[in-house]
């Protein structure tokens, strides 16, 4: 399963992925469940700039700098049928 996984940083504009795991310090990890990023739940990448990510999880968006998404662990989202 590891294999499957990449970091939120790594992925493009417009990608939808799912959060598997937040590798993290227990602040950062409480941080981001509070915005909304917990394992199994649906993330999308909006924009990708060098320095950030805005990301939608839920009905919200978030700037993330890249080291913050290099923390938050994702895999691909199945498709639905």
């Amino acid at each position: 399963m590891m294999g499957d996984l990449r970091p939120l940083s790594f992925l493009s504009a417009g990608t939808e992925a799912t959060i598997a795991e937040v590798r993290a310090g227990k602040g950062m990890r409480s941080r981001l469940s509070g915005m909304g990023f917990c394992p199994e739940t649906r993330v999308t990448v909006q924009c990708a700039d060098r320095g950030s990510l805005i990301v939608s999880v839920g009905d919200a968006r978030y700037a993330l700098s890249r080291g913050v998404a290099m923390k938050v662990l994702v895999k691909n989202t199945p498709e639905e049928s």
